[in-house]
């Protein structure tokens, strides 16, 4: 009892320490503020002297309201004064006071062990079979499962819906294609060159390889001169695939990486949609506007959307908004 008692006393006396210090603080800004009025009052008096030198009645009339207003106030930051020496002499009685009972549990205190229980929160203990939580934690899983079934049944027949509307449209806008002569014939011309582009190159590389096979020749042996010849134009094929296929493979693994970062979304997926869609029912009235091939034009749109959609993402980056 004697250390729970020395305890609140030395609380007492810390918070008494704090008090007495900030009415010290108090008192001593109030102490500014009178020497500020103090020398206002000079001022004014000076002032008041000067005005009466020189004959002026108004400044002299507006000089006296200040000085009964100065007045006022000194008088009322006499009467806090006053106060505040009165809340300081009581508060030292109080911190003497208090002194003498820390002094005294000091000098008159004694030590007793008390043994203090700690709670162990979902500890199981002697006389705790922790019934009420388990009910709540079954209660709370077997509401988990629910939720998570009927979400996962929810996002299948989502995902179901979306997919048959995505091959409705996908096979309807094919059948269109396949009946607009217009689309159709600009499918085949841009496939075909595209094809005889190729066919064309891999001409080329034939003829190539072909022409630094002829290099083995000038081998007496005719089974040796063969097969240098199938060697040399092999090896000539596979540096003319490596050299043409890297540059495509990089440039498409580029565009891929930048589609897949700023356009890898529902909204691309419905702009190749209606476009191609628009292209294929609107295909003779935009030809009889743009004379250009619908694929490329397809194609064209369709960089044109990338290249928003990065600066899109960009600005909206640079600002903060991701």
């Amino acid at each position: 009892m004697n250390g729970c008692r020395n305890l609140e006393n030395v609380g007492q006396v810390e918070e008494l320490l704090l008090m007495t210090e900030q009415m010290q603080d108090e008192l001593d800004q109030k102490d500014q503020t009178i020497q500020e009025l103090n020398r206002q009052l000079s001022e004014s008096l000076t002032l008041n002297e000067k005005l009466n030198s020189e004959n002026r009645a108004e400044n002299i009339e507006a000089l006296r309201t200040r000085l009964r207003q100065t007045e006022e106030r000194l008088t009322s930051e006499a009467d806090s004064r006053k106060r505040a020496d009165a809340e300081v002499v009581a508060w030292k009685f109080k911190y003497e006071k208090a002194e003498q009972e820390k002094l005294y549990a000091l000098t008159n205190q004694k030590t007793v062990e008390v043994a203090v229980a700690k709670k162990v929160p979902y500890e199981k203990c002697e006389k705790c079979d922790r019934t009420a939580y388990q009910k709540a934690k079954e209660k709370c899983d077997n509401r988990k499962s629910q939720l998570e079934k009927k979400y996962k049944n929810m996002t299948t027949g989502y995902e179901s819906i979306l997919f048959l509307l995505a091959w409705y449209s996908l096979i309807t806008t094919l059948f269109t294609a396949i009946l607009s002569p217009v689309f159709l014939n600009d499918c085949i011309t841009f496939f075909g060159v595209l094809g005889k582009g190729m066919g064309r190159l891999f001409r080329e590389f034939v003829i190539g390889a072909d022409s630094f096979g002829q290099l083995s020749g000038g081998i007496p042996n005719r089974i040796l001169s063969g097969l240098m010849y199938w060697l040399i134009a092999v090896i000539v094929m596979g540096i003319l695939f490596i050299m043409t296929g890297l540059p495509i493979v990089w440039i498409g693994y580029q565009v891929g990486k930048i589609y897949r970062k700023y356009c890898w979304d529902i909204i691309s997926i419905m702009m190749a949609i209606m476009s191609t869609a628009i292209a294929i029912y609107f295909g003779k009235w935009i030809k009889s506007i743009i004379p250009m091939n619908l694929i490329l034009l397809l194609l064209l749109v369709h960089v044109v959307y990338i290249g928003i959609r990065c600066y899109v993402k960009d600005w909206r980056e640079e600002r903060g908004y991701y």
